[in-house]
């Protein structure tokens, strides 16, 4: 049918020995090579993990910045602690709840002894912690004057307005001394205790030296 030369048919013999030998060759490597397999479960698991991890992460570090950016806000103590002294049946240290009143403590300690001045001290005042509330009394039976006046027994300065125990109407009457100034010094004494010397008047508010020169004449304290 095809008339092929002698050169024509060598190299046709030479091509189909090549496509033999390239044919041997690619099965001899498939037989040899272990098929590659492909888990796609485990390499999705692994990726959904990692990006739960990195939500995760990120999500705890937005609460981390959220707390540091969050002031922490100091706990105010739930009761008070104060010391009640003085003309009270028991007096003691006393633990009361916020809101309370000198009337509390008072009534925590017993109630007032019979020889206390109710009036020289502010019952409604409201409690602080750590405050020390003193209730003035009468150390004996007044004593009375040939002109009237009382005066208590064993006093140095007859005549004179005790500090310690002076009530508001009391101080009023003392030169420069109003209701406002008279509730600062029942204040300040139910608070600080009783005064030491009559200079300790200075220490409250709005009595400086000046006035206290205008009442030192008029003032005692024991």
């Amino acid at each position: 049918m095809w008339d092929f030369t002698g050169r024509q048919k060598l190299t046709a013999c030479i091509l189909l020995l090549a496509v033999a030998v390239g044919g041997i060759v690619l099965l001899a490597r498939r037989a040899m090579s272990p098929p590659v397999v492909v888990y796609p479960g485990p390499v999705s698991a692994n990726m959904s993990g990692a990006e739960s991890v990195g939500q995760s992460t990120t999500g705890d570090g937005n609460r981390g910045s959220e707390d540091e950016r969050s002031p922490k806000l100091e706990e105010e103590p739930e009761d008070l602690v104060v010391h009640v002294c003085g003309a009270v049946k028991n007096p003691g240290v006393y633990t009361l709840p916020q809101n309370a009143r000198v009337a509390d403590a008072v009534r925590l300690a017993g109630g007032l002894d019979d020889s206390a001045m109710e009036e020289a001290v502010n019952m409604a005042m409201r409690l602080t912690d750590s405050m020390q509330i003193y209730i003035p009394g009468i150390s004996s039976s007044p004593v009375f004057t040939a002109d009237g006046m009382h005066i208590a027994a064993g006093a140095s300065d007859p005549g004179k307005v005790n500090i310690n125990t002076a009530t508001a109407s009391q101080l009023q009457e003392l030169p420069g001394i109003g209701q406002t100034l008279a509730e600062r010094i029942l204040e300040f004494r139910t608070a600080n205790g009783r005064f030491e010397r009559p200079e300790d008047l200075m220490r409250v508010s709005g009595i400086g030296e000046k006035k206290y020169r205008d009442l030192k004449d008029s003032i005692t304290v024991h």
